[in-house]
């Protein structure tokens, strides 16, 4: 992850290109997006820094002009929680929901949607993929279940 002037620089010309391609029209508009004054969008570029909380929306919102390299990621982080509270890992997924570009949204409340009318850009191929990965999830957790209890079964001596 970039830090310092060099994600300063990076903060630029993702707003630089979000400009270009005319998804916003100015900082202003993307300020009001992150609900921050436009001071703060010149802090970000001046200074490098920007809350920790902000950046999943930050990653989000350019993600149609720039990939997780331009941040100096591989990939986007998949924040994990850190209690096992249900309210709080019900946060949590709602948080990577809103963070979720609309593409895989649209493939999130597709796959929750059970028997509903199909939206027009699911084909054979979609539903073959759904079904592969249903299979190869379903395998992993039959593995993950009999590793747990072979490492529950304690030997008795004789």
């Amino acid at each position: 992850m970039l830090s310092g002037k060099d994600l300063g620089r990076a903060i630029e010309q993702a707003i630089n290109k979000k400009i270009a391609s005319g998804a916003v029209k100015s900082k202003a508009e993307i300020a009001r997006h992150f609900k921050v004054q436009p001071p703060s969008i010149h802090d970000w570029i001046k200074k490098g820094s920007i809350s920790k909380d902000k950046l999943p929306e930050l990653w989000r919102f350019f993600s149609d002009v720039v990939g997780p390299e331009h941040w100096g990621l591989n990939e986007y982080p998949i924040p994990t929680p850190s209690t096992s509270d249900t309210k709080s890992e019900l946060l949590d997924i709602n948080s990577l929901y809103q963070a979720a570009s609309d593409e895989k949204r649209a493939i999130v409340a597709f796959l929750l949607s059970g028997n509903a009318t199909e939206p027009s850009w699911v084909d054979h191929d979609v539903r073959a993929y759904i079904a592969a990965m249903e299979m190869k999830v379903a395998n992993y957790l039959k593995n993950q279940e009999s590793k747990r209890k072979s490492q529950n079964i304690t030997k008795t001596g004789t």
